[in-house]
């Protein structure tokens, strides 16, 4: 079978180029007929532009010869949802002002409001006591994982 992650890669890339849209990932587990492709947006990515994706993608796939027939695969386009860890840089802009529990490498969790990003780090402002808050940098390299923490309030 083809390298299916590598095409969906590349034709999702070459679709969404020139937009404010961006591949986060494409996710398959070992052994499994499934693909996930996840995407999202320098504000957000509509489902109607999930929708426009996965008839591109579905187009080039029936086009592709290497592509056999006989090979059983599914996929589906989304947004990465409310629940996933943030994977890229760009992702963190739109969530300046929202909470954030990150993990770094070495274990340690801390949660705050994000403050600002840039090309190496993220700041978010952590409670230090009740009546003070401190801002704490992080680099991109040391995290393991972040998270938005959802409010409903």
């Amino acid at each position: 079978m083809v390298n299916l992650v590598s095409k969906l890669k590349d034709w999702s890339t070459d679709y969404l180029q020139g937009s404010d849209e961006f591949l986060v990932d494409i996710e398959n587990k070992p052994g499994s007929s499934k693909y996930r492709v996840v995407v999202d947006g320098i504000e957000s990515i509509t489902i109607k532009r999930c929708a426009m994706l996965s008839r591109y993608l579905s187009k080039q796939m029936d086009e592709d010869e290497s592509i056999d027939e006989d090979d059983y695969f599914t996929f589906e386009v989304s947004s990465p949802g409310a629940d996933r860890p943030l994977k890229l840089q760009k992702q963190y802009y739109k969530h300046i002002g929202r909470q954030l529990e990150v993990e770094t490498l070495d274990g340690e969790k801390s949660t705050g409001s994000l403050i600002s990003v840039d090309e190496d780090k993220i700041i978010i402002e952590v409670e230090v006591s009740k009546k003070e808050t401190a801002a704490k940098d992080i680099e991109f390299k040391n995290i393991k994982e972040a998270n938005v923490i959802i409010s409903f309030k």
